[in-house]
């Protein structure tokens, strides 16, 4: 049988609903069911949140954002080679498990997913508890990421991997684009066509869609807090047009938390 796209969405949602009904509150590292997902061998590890298996496939893990290895002659990021230790460390055995994500590929044709080693344990939740990388959420595939937000706390908590060079920035010292995680004051919040514009006390704009905006609690009452946000900063310095030179797009509330 063929499912059309809607009902596969709530077929998929309903398999996840009953799998996390079935966890007690998520405790450890966010166990799944017995044989979740399909059988699957790590070919090559590419960084510390993306890999190749065997049958080919590159699957970019759910829920983390690890460190960039450097490129052309470019450093890499501080801890990008140990996460990449520690993610072919935990792929190396035999029983790893993959459930793809709701949303099932990126724009570069990676598969989207979550690893399970043999005993259900997620890998991408052991990443994050031993500092490997940061939490992460993009909606749909959001299943993980409370327990995902838990296990980086621990780290963060702990002062391990990420946590030990103070990788938070405050928003006046953004100056280029990438993955960042920013701490700011909120000067206004404004709405433009589809989006609501909060801009921080610094270079730095949140762009919030039309579409997501009701997930998130009373804009109108932002002004003059401080939050902490995190994610991928856009760079406009070829097309600001006089507004801030870097863009922050938030779709997900648990991505920022205020003080």
């Amino acid at each position: 049988m063929v499912l059309s796209d809607s009902k596969k969405a709530l077929h998929w949602g309903a398999f996840f609903v009953a799998w996390l009904l079935a966890l007690p509150a998520l405790a450890g590292v966010c166990e799944s069911l017995p044989d979740v997902g399909e059988s699957v061998v790590s070919r090559y590890v590419i960084d510390g949140d993306t890999l190749e298996l065997v049958d080919g496939r590159r699957v970019r893990l759910i829920g983390i954002n690890a460190p960039e290895i450097g490129r052309r002659g470019a450093p890499s990021e501080p801890y990008a080679q140990k996460a990449r230790a520690e993610l072919e460390r935990l792929v190396g055995v035999a029983g790893l498990r993959l459930l793809v994500g709701e949303d099932a590929q990126d724009d570069y044709g990676r598969t989207l997913g979550h690893l399970f080693d043999i005993h259900g344990a997620n890998i991408e939740a052991q990443l994050l508890q031993s500092g490997m990388g940061f939490a992460i959420g993009i909606p749909p595939n959001l299943a993980l990421l409370d327990c995902h937000l838990q296990q980086e706390s621990l780290a963060r908590e702990a002062g391990l991997g990420v946590w030990q060079q103070a990788p938070v920035i405050r928003a006046a010292e953004v100056r280029a684009g990438g993955f960042q995680v920013v701490r700011g004051r909120v000067v206004s919040v404004q709405r433009a066509g589809r989006y609501a514009w909060v801009d921080l006390d610094g270079p730095l704009v949140l762009r919030l869609s039309e579409d997501d905006q009701h997930r998130f609690d009373r804009l109108d009452g932002w002004a003059g807090r401080s939050l902490e946000v995190r994610g991928w900063i856009v760079d406009r310095k070829n097309q600001s047009r006089g507004h801030a030179q870097f863009m922050l797009p938030v779709r997900e509330p648990r991505m920022i938390s205020f003080d």
